[in-house]
C-alpha cells in the first residue's frame, strides 16, 4: 500500500472530485473505498481508499485528506500528479511535522522525535525516541522553565518598580529556586553520554596478538560465521567490518588482524590498519588466550592498546579486557598485563560454548554506556547543547547573588536559562533553528 497525504483547507474539497461515485457526505476519521478517478481525464486511476481527518483532531492539526492507493509507484505518481493539478502543492522536508508543532499539536521535542522513531537503529533507540515522542521531556523541563519564568518576572519588578512596596524575595530563597533548577539539569545530563551511544551507536575494536580468537569472538557476538577462522595465526588479514547489537547498543564491530611484529608486506599493512582502528574506537576489546603464558608477541597489541589510554576521546574511550579459551586448561595469568593496562572490565570468555560469552556481552554494554543505565536519557545533540548552556547560565546566576551583583544583572543569566529551556520545547525559538531541524525530515513527514 502507498499513501498520498494532503493538509490545509483545500484538503476537504478533493473528495468529491477524486472519488465522484462515492456519496458527498464525508465523515471524519472515517474510511471509504471507491472507484478513484483523474478528474481531468475521467479515466480510473486505482481501487483505492480515502480518509478526510478534520483539524483540529488530525496529525497536523489542520483539515487532512489521505489516499490510500495500491502501492505501484506509477500510481502513486499518478494521484499525485491529480492532487498537485488540483491546486495542491509538493510539501517540503518535514513540513506535516512542523505544522504540527506550529498548530501546536506537538511541541518542537516531540516533533524531533519522530524522526528520531523513523531512523532509531536498535529497540533501546527506538525505546527512546518513542518516550520522547510521548513528551516525557517536556514534563520535566516545562515546570522549571516556568519557575525560571516567574523568578525572572520577579526580579525585574524589583528593578522596574523599585519604588512600589513589592516584598522582595530573599537571596536564599531565590537561590534556591535556582540550586533546583540546576540539579534538575544536572539530572538530565547525567545520561547524555547515554543518549549518545543508544541514538548513534558506538565503534567496537577487536585486537589482539594473532590466534587469540579475535574472529572467533566476532562470530559469536553476531551469531554468525562472518570472519573465517582456522588455527594457523594471521588468518585474518585486514579489519573486517560488521554492525550488531550488544544489550541494546548498536555498534559498529571491527575484527583486527593481529597486532605482532612482522616483515610480511601485506601483514604489516593490516597491523597499521589495525592500529588505526584503535585510535577511532570508542570501546577497545583486547583479547588475550587464557590457556597459554604471557608470550612476547603478545606485546606489541598491549603496546598499542596502553598508548591510546591516555589519549582524549569525544566520549571517552573504555577498555575491556576478555580472557578467552576458557574453556581449555588455565595458564595464563593476567595480573602483570591487568595491573599495567587497569581496564575497565575484565571478563572470562569461551567463543565455543553456549553462553560463553555472555559476561562479554554485559561488559561490552557497561562499556559504551559508561555504567548502568540512566532512568533518563536525553539522546538528542541539540537539547544537550542547550541544557548545558542553562546549567551555566544558572551557575552564574547563583554567583552572581551569592557576591551580591545587582539583580538587573542576574537577570540576564536567568531569561539565558529559561530561553536554552524554552528552546528545547520550542517556546523560544526561531526560523532559522526550524528550517535547521525539519530539514533532514524525508517529505512524507
Amino acid at each position: 500500500m502507498g499513501i498520498v497525504r494532503t493538509s490545509g483547507p483545500l484538503s476537504t474539497s478533493l473528495p468529491e472530485k477524486l472519488f465522484p461515485d462515492l456519496t458527498p457526505a464525508w465523515n471524519s476519521h472515517h474510511l471509504r473505498q471507491g472507484q478513484l478517478i483523474d478528474p481531468t481525464t475521467r479515466e480510473p486511476v486505482d481501487q483505492a481508499m480515502g480518509v478526510v481527518m478534520l483539524g483540529p483532531h488530525s496529525y497536523t492539526g489542520e483539515h487532512v485528506f489521505e489516499i490510500h492507493c495500491h502501492g505501484s509507484p506509477l500510481v502513486l505518481e499518478r494521484v499525485v500528479s491529480i492532487c498537485l493539478r488540483a491546486g495542491c502543492r509538493a510539501a517540503r522536508p518535514g513540513e506535516f511535522t512542523l505544522r504540527a508543532f506550529l498548530n501546536e499539536r506537538l511541541d518542537l521535542s516531540q516533533a524531533e522525535a519522530v524522526l528520531d522513531v523513523v531512523r532509531a537503529r536498535t529497540n533501546a533507540g527506538l525505546q527512546l525516541a518513542v518516550r520522547q515522542l510521548s513528551g516525557w521531556l517536556t514534563e520535566r523541563i516545562q515546570p522549571v522553565r516556568h519557575e525560571l519564568v516567574g523568578t525572572l518576572a520577579h526580579m525585574e519588578a524589583m528593578v522596574d518598580f523599585v519604588e512600589d512596596d513589592i516584598p522582595p524575595e530573599t537571596d536564599a530563597h531565590t537561590r534556591g529556586q535556582l540550586e533546583a533548577a540546576m540539579r534538575l539539569v544536572d539530572l538530565l545530563l547525567d545520561g547524555a553520554e547515554q543518549g549518545i551511544v543508544l541514538r548513534e551507536g558506538a565503534t567496537l575494536a577487536i585486537v589482539g596478538s594473532p590466534n587469540v580468537g579475535k574472529s572467533s569472538i566476532m562470530n559469536a557476538l553476531l551469531g554468525m560465521e562472518r570472519s573465517i577462522v582456522t588455527p594457523i595465526a594471521g588468518t585474518t588479514r585486514d579489519t573486517i567490518e560488521e554492525t550488531l547489537e550488544v544489550r541494546g547498543v548498536p555498534f559498529r564491530t571491527i575484527d583486527t588482524a593481529g597486532i605482532t611484529a612482522t616483515h610480511d608486506v601485506v601483514e604489516g599493512l593490516g597491523v597499521e590498519r589495525s592500529k588505526k582502528t584503535l585510535d577511532d574506537a570508542d570501546v577497545v576489546l583486547l583479547v588475550l588466550d587464557l590457556s597459554r603464558p604471557l608470550l612476547d608477541l603478545d606485546e606489541p597489541a598491549a603496546a598499542a592498546v596502553e598508548s591510546i589510554r591516555n589519549q582524549t576521546h569525544e566520549r571517552g574511550r573504555r577498555l575491556v579486557l576478555a580472557l578467552n579459551k576458557a574453556d581449555l586448561k588455565e595458564q595464563l595469568d593476567p595480573t602483570p598485563l591487568i595491573a599495567r593496562l587497569q581496564p575497565d572490565f575484565v571478563v572470562r570468555s569461551s567463543a565455543v560454548e553456549l553462553d560463553g560469552i555472555a559476561d562479554l556481552r554485559n561488559a561490552l554494554g557497561q562499556a559504551a554506556l559508561g555504567g548502568e543505565r540512566h532512568d533518563f536519557v536525553v539522546g538528542n545533540v541539540r537539547h544537550q547543547a542547550a541544557l548545558r548552556r542553562a546549567r551555566t547560565a544558572l551557575e552564574a546566576a547563583c554567583a552572581g547573588i551569592a557576591d551580591g551583583t545587582p539583580l538587573d544583572l542576574v537577570s540576564f543569566d536567568v531569561r539565558a536559562a529559561a530561553g536554552a529551556l524554552g528552546e528545547i520545547t520550542g517556546e523560544s525559538v526561531d526560523d532559522e533553528l526550524l528550517d535547521r531541524i525539519f530539514r533532514d525530515f524525508c517529505i512524507g513527514k
